[in-house]
């Protein structure tokens, strides 16, 4: 009976030690793509406001607090919000997204590998948010 105690004592201990070990594990991956992720938003916070077009401007990129989302925050100039809620009007600005998102080129892919649950796109009318597309990897397989 000692023998199956003492056995038993150590196999529970080392799933507790294994499971201490993973945890440790995905902390420094974590940290990693935490890492990865400020090395590629720092940059692009530098140089906004970007004008993306005449009504169009990229004004802010931010890491997303809970998950590994990347949000850009774009002000749109001289159009009323009823224009931007068009069904046509959305249907333009989420397929231009989703061509541009879904594009396979390397750097994309580091985009999308650095935030692997997405890009989400914010765009606002005198400091309203007014539109908000979501789009994720899985989104370009299924086109």
């Amino acid at each position: 009976m000692k023998i199956i105690k003492l056995f038993a004592f150590f196999v529970v201990s080392f799933f507790v030690l294994s499971c201490d070990n993973a945890k440790k594990n995905t902390a420094v991956e974590d940290d990693s793509l935490n890492s990865v992720q400020n090395s590629m938003i720092e940059p692009m916070k530098k140089v906004l406001p970007i004008d993306v077009d005449e009504l169009t401007t990229l004004v802010g990129v931010e890491k997303d607090k809970d998950r590994n989302i990347i949000n850009y925050q774009y002000d749109v100039k001289n159009t009323p919000e009823h224009t931007l809620l068009l069904p046509s009007t959305l249907d333009t600005i989420r397929q231009a997204l989703f061509n541009a998102y879904c594009q396979n080129t390397e750097e994309m892919q580091q985009l999308k590998t650095a935030f692997p649950d997405g890009a989400n796109y914010h765009y606002f009318i005198n400091n309203k948010e007014i539109v908000v597309v979501e789009l994720t990897p899985a989104d370009c397989r299924i086109k």
